[in-house]
């Protein structure tokens, strides 16, 4: 067990709803996770009374957007956060995912290793990032950087989630941050909306990424293909088109 406290605010004070929040708030940080409804469904009958919520990991799945690693349980109160074992066994790993609705548990096999997955609704729950208490998190860096490499995007997708790139923040998914809302268009067609994830820039920033979804009509893209995109001014607002510029293949 672990003692942290925080003098001036309570932590309840403290606390931040996810839907409140950017992505970078939170990514690549340790967080608490207020969160027992959630805990009961993940370790139902299992947990002391006392225990409020739990402390995570925060990274982006690529494919999954935003997700957490939960390491510890915690009994948070005004000015302290005390951290507790998880009662699971070694080859089990849980997985929070960010999402809107109803938490829903799925189970999948990493080899020797069964991993839970659950959903964290953003309105419901709250956090706040371990930062602003005295909680040591030196015994979780190695688990960290093996988080990190393995789901490392690469230098250019790292920097689209940078402040750079906040500009872009306005056609981001919400649960996936590497994914931006854009149109196509052409005299031929009708403005088409769809979702293209951010994959590489070029040496002039000219800003490339893949179209997750297959257009209803043809604008010589497909699902797939990497496409150029660019702001252009819509009345008095942007928006993100997409130039009829494509990639022959993808950047790594």
């Amino acid at each position: 067990m672990k003692g942290c406290v925080k003098m001036g605010k309570t932590l309840f004070d403290e606390l931040k709803s996810f839907s409140q929040i950017g992505f970078r708030e939170i990514y690549r940080k340790f967080i608490y996770i207020h969160c027992r409804e959630l805990m009961d469904i993940i370790f139902p009958d299992e947990l002391d009374d006392s225990i409020t919520g739990l402390i995570a990991y925060c990274y982006i799945d690529r494919s999954e957007g935003i997700s957490f690693r939960p390491f510890m349980v915690s009994v948070m109160k005004e000015d302290s956060l005390q951290v507790f074992n998880m009662p699971h066994q070694e080859d089990t790993i849980y997985v929070l995912r960010l999402r809107d609705g109803e938490t829903k548990m799925s189970e999948l096999h990493d080899g020797d290793k069964h991993m839970y997955l659950y959903a964290v609704d953003p309105v419901k729950y709250s956090f706040f990032d371990l930062s602003i208490v005295n909680f040591d998190t030196e015994s979780f860096i190695e688990i960290k950087e093996q988080i990190d490499d393995t789901y490392s995007a690469g230098d250019m997708v790292e920097e689209f989630r940078s402040e750079k790139y906040a500009f872009m923040d306005k056609y981001r998914n919400e649960f996936y941050p590497d994914d931006v809302q854009a149109l196509l268009y052409s005299e031929k067609n009708e403005i088409e909306q769809v979702w293209v994830r951010l994959t590489f820039m070029t040496m002039n920033d000219e800003i490339f990424g893949e179209l997750l979804n297959e257009p209803y009509q043809d604008y010589g893209c497909h699902e797939g293909t990497l496409i150029e995109l660019t702001e252009a001014k819509a009345g008095d607002d942007k928006v993100l088109v997409f130039t009829g510029r494509m990639a022959e293949k993808k950047k790594e």
